[in-house]
């Protein structure tokens, strides 16, 4: 058997039909899916079932509610085919996906490929930039910085006789699993890892998903699988120490961007108190073990941020942006929560505290980046002495164009 696809799945009724269609449909036909119910309550478990009386390939296994760590590692185990792969259960894959990369793996011997990310739902479809620039080499390097930058688990294909052997399995973790697994896999065992750029794998986001929520137990979820990336890159440069401390200040770099872009940046959907100081206590480590050149180029990814503040009572004192709405309603206050730049303040009446005032009826479609456009324009020297009200426009209108 060439492929065994591991499908983990929890309340996964809206999508799972299509993720399966898609995966039975594909050319090379030699291949298992192996679903891991992990204690859904909903459908799932009859769409499965249904699914295995009509085709063999599916095999359906059933575990108490575990995570989804616990499910792939299930599926490893019960695994018979040559190649591995992880497929959520609303995510798609290219149509011939499998055929192009079972033949980029027989051709390079490759123990690893990495194959073409598309992004879908949620008003969202775009390709990852960094995906695409690996996907172009024959051999990736282990050591290959770009790595870092894509932790994603869906659009890899490992050697099935490799991992079983290896003691590399996905830690016991709710969320951001899937970087300590890649990168524990790729330096302990050292694989050779191809690119297939003509493969496709298509993911799924939601509106509602993990990573547009943030809480404590999320953002020590994250920091601890950070954590166990840089430990385990840190004992693994035995044969090429000069490469030793630039890839770890990567790392850092790579995590002080993730914790500022899916937690900072969302830090009014915050569900507690407690979040906001913990993103400030993991950040102010980071920076400590930075060098300057790290901290600098921090520094020019969140530079419509500016110094970040981490009291939403020091926000609140010290916003950057000021906004008036004529008719304020829980629909338009849920857009400006939602906004990626967050020092801001919503102003009724009295005097604005903001560099730059912006005024709305209330009615407005906003796009998430409008107030991080808004900034970057108002810092700069060649826009920012314009009138509040034009630069408003001027972003507005730059930000329709790019869609």
């Amino acid at each position: 058997m060439r492929f065994s696809i591991i499908v983990p799945v929890y309340n996964g009724e809206e999508y799972l039909a299509q993720t399966l269609d898609c995966l039975l449909s594909q050319s090379e036909k030699d291949i298992e899916i192996i679903t891991v119910n992990d204690g859904s309550t909903d459908s799932t478990q009859s769409i499965i079932e249904g699914y295995a009386k009509k085709d063999s390939r599916i095999k359906a296994v059933y575990q108490e509610n575990a995570g989804v760590s616990a499910a792939r590692n299930n599926g490893i185990e019960r695994a018979c085919g040559e190649y591995i792969l992880f497929i959520d259960s609303d995510d798609l894959l290219g149509d011939g996906a499998l055929e192009k990369l079972y033949a980029a793996m027989q051709s390079t011997c490759a123990d690893l490929a990495i194959f073409r990310t598309q992004s879908f739902g949620a008003g969202v479809s775009q390709y990852n930039p960094i995906v695409d620039e690996l996907i172009k080499l024959e051999e990736i390097k282990c050591y290959d910085k770009r790595l870092l930058r894509n932790f994603i688990v869906s659009n890899k294909c490992y050697r099935a006789d490799l991992l079983k052997k290896s003691s590399v399995r996905f830690p016991p973790m709710r969320y951001s699993e899937d970087g300590a697994f890649f990168m524990q896999f790729v330096h302990t065992v050292k694989p050779k890892i191809t690119g297939v750029a003509d493969a496709l794998f298509m993911y799924r986001q939601h509106a509602g998903s993990v990573t547009h929520r943030v809480n404590a137990p999320l953002i020590r979820e994250f920091s601890k699988s950070m954590d166990f990336v840089y430990e385990t890159a840190n004992g693994s440069f035995e044969d090429a120490p000069e490469q030793k401390e630039a890839y770890l200040q990567e790392i850092l770099f790579k995590d002080y961007l993730a914790l500022m872009n899916e937690f900072y940046r969302r830090l009014w959907l915050a569900s507690d108190e407690e979040s906001l100081g913990l993103i400030g206590e993991r950040c102010n480590k980071l920076t400590a073990r930075m060098a300057d050149e790290t901290k600098a180029k921090c520094a020019r990814e969140i530079k419509d941020i500016g110094k970040p503040l981490f009291s939403k009572n020091e926000i609140a004192q010290n916003p950057f942006i000021s906004v008036r709405v004529k008719n304020i309603n829980d629909v338009f206050l849920n857009q400006l929560y939602a906004q990626s730049m967050p020092l801001f303040e919503i102003v009724s009446d009295g005097k604005p505290n903001g560099r730059i005032t912006l005024s709305f009826k209330g009615n407005e479609k906003l796009d998430p980046r409008l107030f991080k456009v808004i900034s970057l324009l108002k810092r700069s020297p060649k826009f920012g002495f314009l009138p509040d009200s034009l630069i408003q426009l001027g972003a507005q209108l730059f930000l329709k164009l790019k869609r």
